[in-house]
């Protein structure tokens, strides 16, 4: 099946200053120098005293729209498509991004999928443009300050990075193309990492303080480290492969393989699954700058166009996963 015709114009990404070391992260947790070395990252990105979500976001998207030579005014749709805990509960952040960005006309949303918000946000558009011929032109963005709820406190959180990412897609647009989408939920592994305090369940109080809910923290161990571990490749790599064969193509078609920027040893094993060389993936991208939240594949994806790593008519593979449990892919034609 030939899918609607849009490209991504344009990607910017907001990456504050500070830098932290992984390595003195996870000792100051008390997380094993082995579990350090499979998290993979050497450093992650650190927010400033005033930075927030939509800060980083709007700082973002004001490049990527420079990129894509978009006046802000020409934006038909507005998704907000943070990782985690946005600015406020209520309301939400698509009108600050609207509003902030100037896409006065813009109809604007949020898209809530944990890590994987941004590329379920591209397929979520790139479905508008298909349906509305008023919507044109799209602006995806969001941002993460994931240091200020997980304060790198454990094993899951050592390797989480602040920063933002955006991405304008314009109907027509030849570069670039999303030509496949395959994603999967497992709703039965929802409640393994959790931010349990501020809801509705469980709303701030002194003692959801004192009871650690405002943290993002591993909720069920005994889980995650066995039947979901069991599955957590192998949906990857089936995830992958489905959307490869939507699209008619092989793992050996793929020339860069760009995934979450999650774990190292994960994405090896997604590669040897795929039988995709590791070298031909984000790995490096992964080491150096840890895990950015929603943004990586794109981010990962935009390193590799500067480097000149691929080029016109390149297959790229983008594969990511959030909390909830969601596995996405796409494939993008250069």
């Amino acid at each position: 099946m030939t899918l609607f015709p849009c490209g991504i114009r344009g990607m910017g990404f907001c990456l504050p200053d500070k830098k932290l070391e992984v390595a003195q992260l996870a000792r100051a947790a008390g997380v094993p120098d082995i579990v350090a070395q499979f998290a993979g990252a050497r450093t992650v990105r650190c927010a400033g005293p005033n930075d927030t979500p939509t800060s980083l976001a709007l700082r973002a998207a004001t490049m990527a729209l420079d990129q894509a030579a978009v006046d802000p005014a020409d934006v038909d749709l507005c998704i907000w498509c943070g990782a985690a805990v946005p600015d406020y509960l209520m309301p939400t952040s698509a009108g600050i991004l609207q509003e902030g960005l100037g896409c006065g006309h813009a109809q604007a949303f949020d898209v809530a999928q944990g890590c994987s918000a941004l590329l379920t946000g591209l397929q979520v558009a790139h479905g508008c443009m298909a349906l509305d011929s008023g919507c044109r032109t799209a602006l995806l963005a969001g941002g993460d300050t994931w240091g200020a709820f997980t304060l790198h406190h454990n094993a899951d959180s050592v390797f989480f990075g602040d920063g933002g990412g955006a991405v304008v897609i314009q109907s027509g647009h030849p570069r670039l193309q999303p030509v496949a989408y395959h994603s999967l939920t497992r709703g039965r592994y929802h409640d393994i990492w959790m931010l349990q305090g501020g809801g509705a369940r469980h709303p701030a109080s002194p003692d959801t303080l004192a009871q650690g809910r405002h943290i993002y923290r591993c909720t069920d161990p005994q889980t995650a480290h066995g039947a979901f571990k069991e599955i957590y490749v192998p949906t990857l790599v089936q995830v992958a492969r489905d959307a490869l064969a939507k699209a008619g193509l092989e793992p050996s078609d793929v020339a860069f393989f760009s995934m979450v920027n999650a774990n190292l040893r994960v994405l090896e094993l997604v590669c040897a699954g795929l039988d995709i060389p590791v070298e031909m993936s984000s790995a490096d991208y992964l080491q150096e700058f840890g895990h950015l939240g929603s943004p990586d594949v794109f981010f990962n994806l935009n390193r590799a166009l500067s480097e000149g790593r691929i080029g016109p008519g390149d297959r790229v593979l983008l594969l990511t996963t959030g909390i909830g449990f969601f596995w996405v892919a796409a494939i993008i034609r250069c």
